[in-house]
């Protein structure tokens, strides 16, 4: 059971890695999912477009490598929460936005697929971090 959660782990490093590539690439397409959302001032756009992606390179890395593994888990766990939330508010307030999680390019409109793929990724955050802490309670 051990290995299987830390492979679960080491994957949703991979899949935070992932997700921040295309924001890096183009933070100017990404801020501007972000003004869409129209959650933020103004003023908060760009610092968001331009730090967020770096956060979640440093939380993939240190998911996949185990280096403070509680720490990046509960991160994800709250990143997880916090888009879930905001794709859900767009959502109820009929905002047609793209989702922005994994790619900056039209052909990602929140959906209920989006909902399902992040819910499913919100799942196993918070299945990592359970493990992540109960080991280390059980640790000497």
């Amino acid at each position: 059971m051990r290995v299987f959660f830390v492979l679960l782990r080491m994957a949703l490093g991979l899949v935070f890695l992932f997700a921040a590539w295309d924001k890096i690439v183009d933070p100017m397409a990404f801020a501007k999912i972000i003004r869409n959302y129209q959650i933020l001032p103004d003023m908060a756009v760009s610092a968001v477009a331009l730090t967020l992606p770096w956060i979640e390179v440093v939380v993939g890395m240190c998911l996949l490598t185990g280096f403070v593994a509680r720490g990046a888990s509960l991160s994800a766990s709250l990143m997880m929460a916090v888009f879930l939330a905001a794709m859900a508010w767009a959502w109820h307030k009929g905002i047609a936005t793209q989702c922005g999680c994994f790619t900056t390019k039209a052909d990602d409109a929140i959906s209920q697929a989006t909902f399902i793929r992040d819910g499913s990724i919100m799942a196993v955050c918070l299945l990592v971090t359970l493990d992540v802490f109960l080991r280390a309670r059980r640790a000497p």
